[in-house]
């Protein structure tokens, strides 16, 4: 009776933390719950146990890489400033929505768990010049934060992948795509530019894509997603894909565990 009372409470533990493989990313952080890019909406999405967090990042005019996601500033702050052409201290001096602060990458990556994936946009990544220039500073960055093997690299564009590859060789690279273009042209682009998959708009997403993803070793990831409904149907529908991209993490990784 013993034995079979321990078994019972056994089965009811496992039910009760029944894991999954696919993976749910703050957007922007909890963007949902704090201003988006900010250390508050990144210790948000840590406290909601997300399996991720994705993050925008700049290089700024003096060389410090910082997290946001516009060029300007003029949509979540009290002033317009380009964020490649501005220097730090003066985008630090703004304020965020929220009262929020804009944040460093590295402050970013000092609060993030160990056990936690940071999939980082390069949003510069159609800037010329020294402002495009982030991966000598990003490797750098995370080789003396110990966070490598925690990072993920997006991009639309996939030239940059490929020098983020040459810099961070053993770190994921992900083409964002959200342009409903061929399967075919999709795969081969993918390909020829050897990252490990594709994040998509979820607008796109077909069983084609994941078909001949999965033939051809890629991964897919979905942005962005934030009603359960939705993201109910993408994972009746598609259950292949890797993981969702959303900025109400808690509300999707009740679906996801549901599945």
């Amino acid at each position: 009776m013993v034995l079979r009372a321990i078994l019972f409470l056994m089965v009811l533990l496992i039910s009760g933390c029944r894991s999954t493989n696919i993976e749910v990313i703050a957007h922007r952080g909890a963007s949902g719950e704090e201003t988006e890019n900010t250390i508050a909406a990144i210790k948000k999405a840590i406290e909601l146990n997300t399996d991720a967090i994705e993050i925008d990042i700049w290089r700024t005019k003096d060389d410090s890489i910082i997290v946001f996601h516009d060029r300007h500033t003029a949509r979540l702050s009290n002033d317009s400033l380009i964020i490649p052409e501005a220097y730090f201290a003066d985008l630090r001096n703004l304020t965020l929505k929220g009262n929020r602060k804009i944040p460093t990458l590295r402050e970013v990556l000092e609060i993030l768990p160990d056990d936690m994936k940071l999939f980082i946009e390069i949003k510069c990544c159609w800037e010329v010049g020294k402002a495009g220039e982030v991966f000598p500073m990003l490797s750098e960055l995370l080789e003396e934060t110990g966070k490598t093997s925690q990072a993920v690299i997006i991009s639309f564009n996939p030239d940059k992948l490929v020098e983020a590859s040459d810099f961070l060789p053993d770190v994921p690279t992900y083409w964002l795509v959200w342009e409903n273009k061929p399967v075919d042209e999709l795969i081969e682009k993918a390909l020829d530019y050897g990252v490990d998959g594709l994040d998509v708009n979820y607008g796109i997403l077909s069983n084609e894509l994941l078909s001949k993803a999965s033939m051809n070793n890629l991964e897919i990831y979905v942005w962005t997603v934030n009603d359960p409904v939705l993201a109910e149907k993408i994972l009746a529908e598609y259950p292949g894909i890797k993981g969702i991209t959303t900025d109400h993490p808690d509300l999707i990784k009740k679906i996801v565990i549901q599945k």
